[in-house]
């Protein structure tokens, strides 16, 4: 009974895992939507949280969420403008979403650590989309790659295959603590202090909590093993 009961557990991680990881990809990735707005503040998104005590995460997207409201297309328009002035330019950028930037003495983007990450997505052929046009270290792309191995996790774990399951997380647990968790509390600071917009902050700061968590989910689920 209690084999079922922990099995169940870290069936229900792993799924959270899955959305949360897709859901920040989405959110750093792409230009604001409505609809990805709207998914931060269900009740799926609010659940997934709370099961990992972050529930309070997103107190500034519900700021923003008021001004949607208020005037929704006011709203979208500021936010969409504020995501092509921080991620797009033309201008140079607050707070670049490269790890290379952060990790290299020279701030320049297709350096030795990018060639780490993609050594890391080689192994499970795992191709970004647009590998010939974006730097494989983009935050989107290194998210998008957590994303995947959640969903091979997923698989694994409903596979029964737990060797492979092992593999896959501490193959997470590596590219968190040797990649995302070494840039983005960096990035996030810049990106803090470069806008005073509700949205950015409150997602960029759901997200340096969330990868700390995760690491902690990971050493979890390993130890129950």
């Amino acid at each position: 009974m209690k084999t079922e009961s922990r099995q169940d557990d870290i069936a229900i991680l792993l799924a959270n895992r899955t959305y949360l990881y897709r859901l920040l990809q989405n959110l750093f990735g792409n230009e604001p939507a409505l609809e990805t707005i709207q998914i931060l503040n269900n009740d799926h998104t609010q659940t997934s949280l709370t099961l990992l005590s972050l529930e309070d995460s997103l107190d500034l997207v519900r700021d923003f969420t008021e001004q949607l409201e208020k005037n929704k297309d006011a709203a979208l328009d500021e936010v969409r403008t504020e995501y092509t002035r921080l991620f797009l330019g033309p201008t140079k950028l607050p707070a670049p979403p490269w790890e290379s930037v952060y990790v290299s003495k020279e701030r320049l983007l297709f350096q030795e650590s990018t060639l780490e990450v993609r050594r890391c997505y080689l192994k499970y052929n795992y191709l970004p989309a647009r590998y010939r046009f974006e730097a494989d270290d983009h935050l989107a792309l290194e998210l998008d790659f957590m994303y995947n191995l959640s969903n091979l996790a997923e698989a694994a774990f409903q596979g029964e295959d737990l060797s492979e399951f092992r593999e896959i997380l501490k193959d997470q647990k590596i590219f968190l603590a040797e990649h995302l968790l070494v840039w983005v509390p960096q990035f996030a600071f810049d990106l803090e202090s470069a806008t005073t917009h509700s949205f950015y902050r409150g997602i960029v700061s759901l997200l340096k909590k969330y990868l700390k968590t995760d690491i902690e989910v990971i050493d979890e689920m390993l130890a129950s093993l």
